[in-house]
């Protein structure tokens, strides 16, 4: 674990998780700002319904590769279309563009990797880690998320074949990032994730892999911005009507996980337009939170 300069204690994996628009993305943005991480030590990725173990870790998959070669007499005998025959010469290779697989890493192994060529502290962002499925994205990776008092994994498991050899093509097949054939997680690769609570149904978060995240609860703030909300002539503050609507949203749902975050619209002017209210909130209102009811916010009886 990292101890901030407010003696704040920071888990090697974190989720940070409530209502859509709280500042979840921000505050991790923040927290790498203030403590002056360099880009080549984040990497960052989104889960998705079609997300799975390849894209997450690594697989191989098909390259276009430029293979040169000289005809026997040291003539060019192929020329494409768009060769200029004049100015070919004979010492002139030929150009094949032929097709090859290779081992391509993803997110997880980029940082993996970093982690063990620096002694600084890395970090593997996951953004919306509920819409994925994270039993199918992890695979036996789940098992190294137990770590223990050093922040290392507490279990290690056997690289495949793909894995071990790209590893070790990378890091040196002494390294304790694939010694004896074995994965374990570094001191220094910290995990953060983001996760809506209003699609927490999405993909259920099985208990087992709950346990191996520490989980923190990102509010609604009601911060006090100068945002206005103009329709018309008429202009409202934006605090004022999220307080209300949120007000109403409890009513219906009696829950927090679809209320309107401090960021849901985030205009860059601070002024929200007719438009936005209409294509943002009214959208989301109307299709997420009274789809099954009008409730109090539509009054269409």
């Amino acid at each position: 674990m990292q101890t901030l300069s407010n003696n704040t204690i920071v888990s090697h994996q974190v989720i940070y998780y409530g209502a859509p628009g709280t500042g979840k993305s921000y505050k991790i943005k923040k927290y790498l700002e203030d403590n002056c991480v360099p880009k080549e030590n984040i990497f960052r990725t989104t889960f998705h319904p079609d997300s799975d173990y390849s894209t997450f870790v690594g697989t191989y998959k098909p390259k276009m590769k430029m293979q040169y070669r000289y005809s026997d007499g040291g003539v060019r005998i192929k020329y494409y279309e768009d060769d200029d025959l004049a100015q070919t010469k004979k010492s002139d290779p030929i150009v094949d563009k032929v097709i090859e697989y290779a081992f391509v890493p993803q997110a997880f192994l980029n940082a993996y990797v970093r982690a063990y060529q620096t002694e600084e502290n890395v970090y593997l962002i996951i953004e919306e880690i509920n819409r994925g499925n994270c039993a199918q994205i992890f695979g036996d990776l789940f098992q190294l998320l137990d770590r223990n008092a050093e922040g290392k994994s507490e279990y290690t498991i056997k690289a495949d074949t793909d894995l071990k050899s790209h590893l070790e093509e990378e890091l040196g097949k002494e390294n304790e990032g694939i010694k004896g054939g074995e994965l374990c997680l570094p001191a220094n690769l910290y995990i953060f994730a983001t996760m809506n609570t209003s699609d927490q149904s999405l993909f259920p978060i099985d208990s087992a892999f709950k346990r191996r995240w520490d989980w923190e609860y990102e509010p609604i703030k009601y911060e006090d911005r100068d945002w206005q909300i103009i329709v018309g002539d008429k202009e409202y503050s934006c605090v004022s009507f999220q307080k209300e609507i949120n007000k109403r949203i409890f009513n219906i749902t009696h829950s927090e996980d679809k209320m309107l975050g401090d960021y849901f619209v985030n205009p860059h002017d601070g002024i929200i337009t007719e438009k936005m209210l209409l294509n943002k909130v009214l959208f989301y209102l109307w299709n997420d939170v009274c789809k099954d009811g009008e409730g109090d916010i539509f009054k269409t009886s």
